[in-house]
């Protein structure tokens, strides 16, 4: 598991979608506000998730879960 390829690329991938489902402009907000925010410090996958509901003003539950928690990758989002 630990040298699987998804490993590697679903983070990627899962911001490309969030990227698509938001939008350039509150995607790079999200990303941008996010970097500054925890620079030097430790932040975990459900505060992220927080954060980009909290920008976007959109429930993203379902569409974390298929592309962080769900095996396999989604084929729509």
């Amino acid at each position: 598991f630990l040298f699987n390829g998804t490993i590697y690329y679903r983070g990627g991938m899962t911001l490309q979608a969030l990227r698509e489902k938001v939008g350039e402009f509150t995607f790079s907000r999200i990303i941008r506000d996010w970097a500054t925010q925890n620079r030097y410090g430790n932040v975990t996958t459900p505060q992220f998730i927080a954060h980009a509901e909290q920008i976007s003003g959109q429930d993203l539950t379902a569409f974390f879960d298929a592309w962080l928690y769900q095996e396999g990758k989604p084929t729509s989002w």
